[in-house]
C-alpha cells in the first residue's frame, strides 16, 4: 500500500497468501516501505541461533509486538481453515483487532456470517446455516458426518463466545466492496487503536492530524476534529497554525502541496483568523514555491539561483510573474513589501495558478477580492505559461495550463455576466476603474494586453466601447447623422443630439471620463466648461469625441492621398529642373507630423509612466502587429524617398520618381485600416493580415523548388556563365514568371531569335542576348516543375488561405471585437486636431509630459480612480456577483450567455426555451440542477444539525436581490 507504511507477518512461507503477499511487497518496492516476514522464516531463525522456537497459533509474537514494541496490530484473516480460525479466536481473547475478509472462502466466510447474522440469535434456521458454512473449513474429507456436525458445533460455540465480549474488535471488509477500499478499512481500525489508547487531549488531535496528514483523509478530521461542538479544540488548535514544526501547519503544507483540496477547505472553514496565515505564509510560502509538477517551479528557482543578492519573497514573486507576464506594470505587489494582511489569499491564490492546481485557486479566488480581475490575471499566467511550456520540455502540461486559461476566462466571463444583469452602470464602470491591488491596472489592460477575446466580446465591453466610441453623442444618434452633423457644422447648434448635464461638467462615472489627475491644467478647462455657454460646449464635445475624431482623420487622409498623387503623377522634378511645388510641402508637414503621432500612440501603447529600454524591449512583441510593421516600413520608404529626391541628379532621378510612386502605393493600400471600423470589412481586413503571414511561409517553400530548377535550367541552356548579379538573375526570371503561366517555350525548343547570337564577345559586352542551347531534359524538367508548382504548391497555398478564412470566419466578430479596442483606444487618446496641425499638441503633451515628470504627477488615460466609498461599492456588487454565479443552476448560465449574445449582437434580450437542446442535453442539464440542488440542501441540512448541537441562536434576515446599495 502506498499510504500506509506497514510490516505484514503471514503465517508461513508455503502459504498461498503469504506468496502472494511476498510477490505483491517486492513488486511495489519503490513505491512502498512496507515489509513482509513469514512465522516459519522467523522461527528457522530463530532456533539456527539457539533461541526457543515460536510456537504456532498461539499469539507469541502478537504479544510481543503489541505490548514490548508498542506498535499497533492487526490480525487479517484471508480465508484460511481450523487452525487459523483459532488463531482468530486466540488474537480476539487478547482483544486485538481482527479483520476478516469475507469472500475469501472457510474461516474468513464462517465468521463473518456469524458476525452479520448475530450470535445471539439461537433459532434453528440460524445454527442450521451456521454449520454450513462451518463445514467448509474441512473440505471434503473421509470423516464421518457425526464428526464433522460436532466438530462445527464446537466452532460455533467457540465464536459465540469470543464475540459475546470482544465483537468490536472483529471488523468486516468484503472482497465485493466498491465504494471503500482496503487500504482504508485498515486506516480506520488504526486510528481506532491510537483514538482509544490516548488520553491526552492534546496529543489526540495531534495524532488526528498526524494520520490524515499521512493518509489523506480529510473525512477524520472532519469526523473528529473540524466541526462546530469542538470550538475549544479548534481554539487551542488554531494557534499552532504559526508554528512551523506543529501537526496542523505540517497538514495544511502537505495538503496545498499535494493539492488535496478537501483538507484545505476545512482549514480555511474552520480557521478564520488571517494573522494565522500571514504568520504561515511567513515561514512557508517559499518552501511551497519548491512544490514539484510545474513550469512555475522552475521559473522561480531559476530567479533565485541568478539572485546574487538574498530577496524578500516577495520580490522574488514579482520577478517570477514579470518574467511569464513579459512586464513590469503586471507585478502583483509592491516592490519590497512583506506579505500584507490583505493579500493573504492573493499570494495563496497566484500560487495556485503558478502551479496550475485549478481547484485551489478558485478556493483561494472565493475568499479574495477583485474577482474578475484577479480571474483574468490567472488566466494570462496560465496562458503565458502555456506558451512558454512548448519551449521548457513541458508538454505534457502545456494542454493542462491551456485548460486552465480558458477555465479562469470563463469564470470572469461569468461573473461579468451576473454583475451587468445586476446592474449596468457599474459594470461598465468596473471595466475602467483602477485595481489597486493589482498595481493599479485595469480590467480593459489585462483583456487587450493579454490578447483575451472572449471577454472582450462580452455585452459589457461592447456597450462600454460603444460609449467611449461616441463620446458625449447620444446613443441613438446613428453614425450617418454625427457624420452629417459634422461636415455641416452648423445644425449642431440647434438639434439636440448631445448629452450636456446640467452643471457642463462630466459625471465621474461616464464612459468618457479619464483619470482625474489633480493638475492645474485641468482644473482650469473644467472651469472653462463649466462657464462656457452650451453651444461651445457642444462644439467641444462634439468634435472630441472619437467618432468625429475618426471621420475627420479618414477625410484628411484621403485629401493627403489626393495631393500626393496629383504631385506624384503631374509635377515631379528633379530640383535641377524644378524647386518642389507646395503640394509636395503640405505632404511632407502631414507625414511628419502623421509620424510623431504613430510616435506618441506606441509611447503611449506601452503606458510609459517613466522610460525604461528594458520596458519598451518587453512590451516589443505585443506592440508590434502587422499594420504597424507596415506603417513603420511605408514611413521609412518616404524619408528614403525625400533624400533621394533632393540628392540625385536629373541624369538619375528616375530612381526618386520610382521610389516615390512605391511610397504613394504603400499609402494608398494603408488605408485599409480604416475599415477595421466596419463590422462587416473589419474581419476581411484583419484575415488578409494574417494570411500575409500564410504568403510568406509559401515563399520559403517555393524558394526551394525555385532556385531547384533555377539551376537546371541555366546549367544545361546557359552553360559557363560568367559570375555576377545576371546570373542571380537569370536562376529565378525563368522558373518564377513560369509560376504564373509563362512557360518561355521557344527557349526550351531552341527556336533561335533574330535578336540573340551565340558569339561570346557579343553576349558578354551586353550587345546582343545569348541564344539558349537545346536539351531534351528541360523539357521533361519543366513538366515535372508545372506538376509540382501548379498542382501542389498553389494548392498548398489555397488550402493554408482556406484554413486561415475558415479559423478566422468562425470567430470573426470575437476577432473585430478585440481589436476594434485597439481602434477605440487610439482614437481616444488622438488630438481632434488634425494632421499636420496636430503637431501643436504634440508640443503641449510634451511640455504637460516634462512638468508632470517633474513635478511627480502621471497621465494616464482610459482609467478611472475611484473614491474608496465608490469602490467598496463596487465590491460588494462583485462579490454578491460570484455568490449568483456559484449558486446558479446549469440552465440559468445557458440562459444568461444567450442573452448577453444577443444584446452583444444589437438584438433585444429574451429568453428562449431548451427546446433547441438535445435530449442528452437536457438530461445532463437536469442532472447538474438536481446535484446543486442536493448539495446545497445537504449542506443546509450538517449547520443546522451542527448549529443544533452547539445551541446558539440564529438570526435570519432576507435581504430583497434588488438592492444594490
Amino acid at each position: 500500500m502506498n499510504t500506509t507504511y506497514i510490516w505484514i507477518i503471514t503465517e508461513g512461507q508455503d502459504t498461498c497468501i503469504g506468496q502472494i503477499v511476498e510477490e505483491v511487497i517486492r513488486e511495489n518496492t519503490d513505491k512502498s516501505q512496507s515489509c513482509c516476514f513469514h512465522k516459519d522464516d522467523i522461527a528457522r531463525t530463530s532456533n539456527n541461533n539457539g533461541i526457543t522456537i515460536l510456537q504456532p497459533h498461539k499469539g507469541n509474537l502478537e504479544v510481543c509486538i503489541k505490548e514490548h514494541l508498542e506498535i499497533p496490530l492487526i490480525v487479517m484473516l484471508v480465508g484460511g481453515e481450523e487452525g487459523s480460525f483459532e488463531a482468530a479466536m486466540e488474537n480476539l481473547k487478547r482483544s486485538f483487532p481482527v479483520l476478516v475478509i469475507d469472500g475469501s472462502g472457510k474461516a474468513a466466510d464462517f465468521i463473518c456470517k456469524g458476525f452479520r447474522m448475530g450470535m445471539n440469535n439461537s433459532s434453528k434456521e440460524f445454527k442450521s446455516e451456521l454449520i454450513e458454512a462451518a463445514k467448509m473449513l474441512y473440505g471434503s474429507n473421509d470423516e464421518e458426518s457425526n464428526t464433522i456436525q460436532t466438530k462445527c458445533e464446537e466452532l460455533i460455540t467457540q465464536l459465540q463466545d469470543e464475540m459475546a465480549g470482544n465483537s468490536k474488535s472483529i471488523h468486516v471488509y468484503s472482497v465485493h466492496e466498491t465504494a471503500y477500499t482496503l487500504d482504508r478499512t485498515i486506516q480506520d481500525i488504526l486510528f481506532d487503536v491510537f483514538y482509544l489508547d490516548e488520553k491526552n487531549e492534546d496529543k489526540l488531535t495531534d495524532n488526528i492530524l498526524h494520520f490524515a496528514d499521512l493518509w489523506n483523509r480529510p473525512d477524520i478530521t472532519e469526523k473528529e476534529i473540524f466541526k462546530l461542538e469542538n470550538s475549544k479544540v479548534l481554539e487551542k488548535l488554531q494557534k499552532k497554525l504559526c508554528i512551523k514544526e506543529s501537526k496542523l501547519s505540517k497538514l495544511f503544507t502537505n495538503a496545498l502541496k499535494d493539492d488535496r483540496i478537501d483538507l484545505v477547505r476545512q482549514v480555511l472553514e474552520y480557521i478564520l483568523d488571517k494573522e494565522l496565515y500571514k504568520t504561515f505564509l511567513d515561514h512557508s510560502l517559499e518552501g511551497l514555491y519548491e512544490t514539484n509538477g510545474c513550469l512555475g517551479k522552475y521559473i522561480f528557482l531559476e530567479l533565485k539561483d541568478n539572485t546574487l543578492k538574498q530577496k524578500k519573497i516577495v520580490d522574488m514573486i514579482n520577478d517570477a510573474v514579470i518574467k511569464i507576464l513579459g512586464s513590469e506594470e503586471m507585478k502583483p505587489f509592491e516592490k519590497g513589501d512583506e506579505i500584507g494582511i490583505n493579500d493573504i489569499f492573493k499570494h495563496l491564490f497566484i500560487w495556485a495558478v503558478l502551479m496550475n492546481r485549478r481547484d485551489l485557486a478558485m478556493l483561494f479566488w472565493k475568499r479574495d477580492g477583485d474577482y474578475i480581475c484577479s480571474a483574468l490575471f490567472a488566466s494570462s499566467l496560465a496562458k503565458r505559461l502555456a506558451e512558454n511550456a512548448s519551449a521548457e520540455a513541458f508538454m505534457d502540461e502545456q494542454t493542462a495550463l491551456w485548460e486552465s486559461s480558458r477555465h479562469y476566462e470563463d469564470l470572469a466571463y461569468s461573473v461579468m455576466t451576473e454583475l451587468y444583469l445586476n446592474d449596468r452602470k457599474h459594470a461598465r464602470q468596473l471595466l475602467v476603474t483602477e485595481v489597486k491591488r493589482y498595481n493599479s491596472t485595469t480590467i480593459f489592460e489585462i483583456t487587450e494586453k493579454f490578447t483575451l477575446m472572449k471577454f472582450m466580446g462580452h455585452a459589457a465591453c461592447q456597450t462600454k466601447l460603444n460609449k467611449i466610441w461616441k463620446g458625449q453623442i447620444k446613443g441613438e444618434t446613428s453614425n450617418l447623422k454625427a457624420i452629417v452633423f459634422a461636415v455641416t457644422f452648423l445644425p449642431i447648434l440647434k438639434w439636440d443630439i448631445l448629452k450636456l448635464d446640467k452643471t457642463g461638467k462630466r459625471a465621474k462615472n461616464k464612459v468618457t471620463q479619464s483619470e482625474r489627475l489633480g493638475t492645474k491644467e485641468q482644473e482650469n478647462n473644467t472651469t472653462f466648461l463649466q462657464s462656457a455657454p452650451n453651444w461651445m460646449r457642444k462644439i467641444y464635445y462634439f468634435y472630441n469625441s472619437p467618432l468625429i475624431k475618426f471621420l475627420f482623420s479618414v477625410l484628411t487622409y484621403l485629401t493627403m492621398l489626393v495631393v500626393f498623387s496629383l504631385f506624384v503623377l503631374t509635377d515631379l522634378h528633379s530640383i535641377e529642373d524644378k524647386f518642389p511645388s507646395i503640394y509636395e510641402y503640405i505632404v511632407y508637414a502631414w507625414a511628419a507630423s502623421s509620424l510623431t503621432e504613430e510616435i506618441r500612440q506606441a509611447i503611449a501603447m506601452n503606458h510609459f509612466q517613466s522610460f525604461e529600454w528594458r520596458q519598451l524591449t518587453l512590451n516589443a512583441m505585443t506592440w508590434f502587429s502587422f499594420w504597424t510593421l507596415f506603417e513603420l516600413l511605408m514611413y521609412c520608404m518616404f524619408i528614403m524617398s525625400v533624400i533621394l529626391r533632393f540628392t540625385l541628379s536629373a541624369e538619375h532621378f528616375y530612381n526618386a520618381r520610382m521610389m516615390y510612386a512605391v511610397t504613394l502605393g504603400t499609402f494608398i493600400i494603408n488605408s485599409m485600416q480604416f475599415f477595421l471600423v466596419s463590422k462587416q470589412i473589419g474581419p476581411k481586413v484583419i484575415m488578409i493580415g494574417r494570411m500575409m503571414f500564410d504568403v510568406i511561409f509559401f515563399i520559403l517553400i517555393f524558394a526551394v523548388f525555385l532556385f531547384g530548377f533555377g539551376v537546371i535550367y541555366q546549367a544545361t541552356m546557359y552553360p559557363n556563365t560568367l559570375p555576377g548579379f545576371p546570373l542571380f538573375q537569370n536562376l529565378v526570371y525563368m522558373p518564377y514568371w513560369q509560376l504564373y503561366g509563362e512557360l518561355f517555350l521557344e527557349q526550351f525548343y531552341g527556336t533561335l531569335p533574330d535578336d540573340c547570337t551565340e558569339n561570346v564577345e557579343l553576349y558578354s559586352n551586353g550587345t546582343m542576348d545569348r541564344c539558349p542551347l537545346r536539351n531534351q531534359i528541360n523539357t521533361f524538367v519543366l513538366s515535372v516543375y508545372m506538376v509540382v508548382t501548379h498542382i501542389v504548391l498553389v494548392n498548398l497555398l489555397i488550402a493554408m488561405f482556406s484554413h486561415t478564412f475558415t479559423k478566422v470566419q468562425d470567430n470573426n466578430e470575437l476577432v473585430w471585437k478585440f481589436h476594434r479596442f485597439s481602434l477605440i483606444q487610439e482614437y481616444y487618446d488622438r488630438s481632434s486636431l488634425v494632421p499636420p496641425f496636430i503637431i501643436l499638441s504634440h508640443l503641449k503633451i510634451f511640455i504637460l509630459y516634462i512638468k508632470n515628470r517633474c513635478t511627480g504627477k502621471r497621465k494616464n488615460k482610459f482609467k478611472i480612480t475611484e473614491t474608496d466609498a465608490e469602490n467598496e461599492k463596487l465590491a460588494i456588487l462583485e462579490k454578491d456577483a460570484v455568490y449568483s454565479h456559484l449558486n446558479s443552476s446549469t440552465r440559468l448560465r445557458r440562459r444568461r450567455a444567450r442573452n448577453m449574445n444577443a444584446e452583444k449582437d444589437g438584438f433585444e434580450a429574451s429568453y428562449e426555451k431548451d427546446t433547441d437542446l438535445s435530449l442528452q442535453e437536457q438530461i445532463n442539464v437536469l442532472s447538474s440542477d438536481v446535484d446543486i440542488i442536493q448539495k446545497n440542501l445537504e449542506e443546509t441540512l450538517k449547520t443546522v444539525k451542527q448549529i443544533m448541537a452547539t445551541k446558539q441562536n440564529v438570526l435570519i434576515v432576507e435581504v430583497p436581490r434588488g438592492i444594490h446599495s
